[in-house]
């Protein structure tokens, strides 16, 4: 989840509780690695100098590249100086916030002069991040435009024709969007999950609009104690990654008690599963939505003292403080996010691997479905190994809401399939006549969005609307007019403490920084403030990003690499490209280990993370694990314990959720594991338990026939040719010991009448 794309607000803030010495650390990173920005020029190819006013500074600079008009581009240098006095004084250290210079006693030995010391901090994520607030996209390599002629080459008329009718379809989706707002967005009890009669209307609303919501998953007393006990875990800990300076509420914490717990609470489990098990699988496709693996994302915590958004206990950044926060509040542009990659949606080596959006550059997207997982399963998603970019193949996106959060925090475009569409076919298409003038009247915009006003690159450019390389996807009001941001993005109801929000990893949504000096946000049980007035002057809301991930062998890997993180305490992997542990939780006091896991999701929880293997029964299929054994102890809810009993596997019945292709998997997988999941499971087991469990390469005849979905004959067919071959490698086996036991046997024979002759 990258957090680069906040809507700032009038203020931006953190939590009050967190008092202690993280707090003024918390301060000074925030006003060290921003600096005290006073002025900001757009010249192209010059500087703006700041006049130092004493001997010692420290200048910051970063070099932004601005956006120019066709495939031109300037760089402009922005130098932000930070003067401190020429004193004897002894500054205490800077104590705990990573990437912070700490000071030399040495430096300021009575009668030694200081020297002027220059250090130059490398800004790498701004100039891509400054460039979505721009009116015009970054040109990228030359590579870029043969890789869009390539991927059109052929199919020029069809894509044309195709785009028409994509606009007139969106143009039609954003009115309904419009008209319906958060009403578009369906939600069901976690009690509730297995009542077919419910779960039909809730599994066709979700595949429409991509977006759901999983009411009561986590109970609200269990949600409350991870909070405080996350609170006091972050008041102890020495050092820590600051938050940027646009999006203070986003920490890199990874393995806090409220992460680690929630991750592995067999609800949270549960619900995974059954949202995974609405997505158009079939028997042959290699992955098992049955079992639900974590992908560590980071904690959204966001705190109100007196009105104010605080971070640790210390006022937050407002947008003077950084280039990006700046352009965030001076911008009236609109701009979504889009995760699981950018650039890689057009490369061959991402998802051209196994061609999931063919159908949409070939000029027929009405046959793309954004339900089948298949061409996802062998994509790479994070093709430059970006800072935040997802490397695990994820179903879904979600967050766990572990206190009341309002309307507002953020924002979701209910289109997965037509918005997709559009932003992929965006950058092969340009405007005959640019945007109109701003306060142009209805009839203008018409004029410019109509299919009429936009044709089919002659030349295709290097541009890929809102991609670069190593960041997420971003659309935005003037690169992607027809989306609408302003009527598109609608704003979840209010979520309460235990809800569980996902949605469709192709889908745009929009965080924001909630205006808390209007105090128009209602009073929580969790804050406390005026009673007279109702307005709330204290309050903590925390959200964990809780992504759903199937297993699968790619993601069996990286799940390799994330046990090795979370075992040193490290930053997940997607977040510490580098791989040297910065902002490592390891020194922490209280971090919990595999013993707290097993207390909280008893061995599903365990294997959600890597720490235990999956099981395998007699006929060599992994067991299901849904529903078993072992219950959270503050989870007493007795419909959910009966619900627990009674189920055993996904997918016992059937669902029509009107799928172009396939239906999904609770209608197309039985309650038994297929061959599939079989062999996903098997390969996992070996790859995070190579010690316990013996490699064995299959052969091509091994490999399963292709055959319609659900059918038991192609799974008999399967057993049986793999059955043959074993027994063929069992017969040459037995032939090779044959043959090497009658050449032993001729050679002692031979030997015998060597030695008789010799007598």
């Amino acid at each position: 989840m990258s957090n680069v794309d906040v809507v700032q607000r009038t203020a931006a803030a953190l939590p009050s509780p967190f008092d202690s010495a993280m707090a003024a650390a918390a301060a000074t990173a925030t006003a060290t690695a921003a600096g005290a920005v006073t002025a900001t020029t757009a010249t192209p190819a010059s500087a703006v100098t700041m006049a130092p006013t004493k001997p010692t500074t420290t200048t910051i600079s970063s070099s932004v590249t601005s956006i120019g008009t066709g495939t031109a581009s300037t760089t402009t240098t922005t130098a932000t100086t930070i003067t401190t006095a020429n004193t004897p004084t002894i500054s205490p250290p800077q104590i705990g916030v990573i990437g912070i210079k700490r000071t030399r006693n040495g430096d300021h030995k009575e009668g030694r002069n200081s020297k002027s010391r220059t250090r130059t901090f490398t800004k790498s994520m701004e100039p891509p991040v400054l460039s979505f607030y721009g009116t015009q996209p970054v040109p990228l390599p030359s590579r870029f435009g043969s890789l869009k002629k390539r991927l059109v080459a052929g199919h020029e008329s069809a894509l044309e024709a195709s785009w028409a009718r994509l606009l007139a379809a969106l143009r039609e989706e954003i009115k309904y969007i419009d008209k319906h707002g958060s009403g578009l967005i369906p939600s069901i009890d976690y009690t509730d999950i297995d009542n077919e009669a419910k779960v039909a209307p809730f599994g066709a609303q979700l595949k429409r609009h991509g977006i759901g919501v999983i009411k009561g998953v986590v109970p609200s007393a269990d949600a409350s104690r991870w909070v405080e006990e996350t609170k006091k875990y972050l008041e102890t800990k020495h050092e820590y990654k600051p938050p940027p300076a646009q999006d203070p509420t986003c920490f890199d914490f990874f393995w806090t008690p409220a992460q680690v717990r929630s991750r592995a609470h067999p609800h949270v489990l549960q619900a995974q599963r059954f949202a995974m098990s609405l997505w158009n699988t079939n028997n042959d496709d290699r992955l098992a939505t049955r079992f639900p693996i974590t992908y560590a994302d980071r904690i959204r915590i966001e705190s109100v003292s007196n009105g104010h958004l605080t971070v640790n206990g210390a006022l937050a950044a407002t947008h003077e403080d950084s280039l990006i926060a700046a352009a965030a509040a001076t911008s009236s542009t609109q701009i979504a996010q889009i995760d699981n990659g950018s650039l890689e949606r057009w490369e061959q080596d991402g998802y051209g691997r196994a061609g999931l959006y063919d159908a949409v550059f070939k000029g027929d997207w009405e046959s793309y479905d954004a339900w089948d997982p298949a061409g996802r399963i062998n994509a790479t998603s994070d093709l430059y190994n970006g800072a935040g970019a997802c490397s695990m193949m994820r179903l879904f996106q979600g967050i766990l809401a572990l206190t009341v959060v309002e309307p507002g925090m953020i924002r979701l475009l209910p289109s997965p399939k037509l918005s997709t569409v559009y932003f992929l076919l965006r950058p092969f298409f340009t405007a005959k006549e640019g945007p109109p003038p701003q306060g142009a009247s209805q009839e203008e915009w018409n004029a410019y969005l109509d299919a009429s006003n936009w044709m089919l690159e002659k030349e295709q450019s290097t541009i890929i609307h809102g991609a670069v390389p190593g960041h997420a996807q971003r659309v935005t009001a003037a690169w992607h007019p027809h989306l609408q941001l302003d009527k598109s993005l609608v704003t979840p109801p209010t979520l309460q403490a235990g809800d569980y929000i996902i949605w469709h990893p192709d889908q745009a949504y929009q965080f924001s920084n909630t205006n808390y000096r209007t105090n128009s946000r209602p009073q929580t049980s969790s804050s406390s403030g005026d009673s007279k007035s109702g307005l709330a002057t204290d309050m903590t809301s925390m959200l964990v990003y809780t992504p759903a991930a199937p297993l699968t062998q790619t993601n069996a890997l990286f799940l390799a690499r994330q046990r090795k993180a979370f075992l040193r305490g490290h930053p997940g992997p997607d977040f510490d490209s580098t791989g040297t542990g910065l902002g490592s939780e390891a020194p922490h006091t209280g971090r919990l280990g595999e013993k707290d896991i097993r207390e909280v999701g008893g061995e599903e929880g365990l294997q959600a993370m890597g720490l235990a293997p999956w099981n395998l029964s007699g006929s060599g299929h992994p067991s299901s694990s849904r529903g078993h054994g072992h219950r959270h102890k503050h989870a007493s809810s007795s419909a959910s314990s009966e619900k627990e009993k009674k189920t055993s596997a996904d997918g016992d019945a059937d669902v029509d959720m009107d799928a172009p292709s396939r239906s999904s998997s609770r209608d197309s997988r039985s309650s038994s594991t297929t061959n599939a999941e079989a062999e996903v499971v098997r390969l996992a087991n070996i790859i995070l338990f190579p010690d316990r469990y013996d490699f064995y390469m299959p052969t091509r005849a091994s490999s399963p026939a292709p055959a319609a979905s659900g059918s038991a004959s192609s799974r008999d067919r399967g057993e049986k040719e793999r059955e043959r071959e074993r027994e063929r490698d069992r017969d040459n086996k037995e032939r090779e010991n044959s043959d090497r036991d009658m050449d032993r046997d001729k050679a002692s024979g031979r030997d015998r009448e060597s030695s008789n002759n010799n007598k």
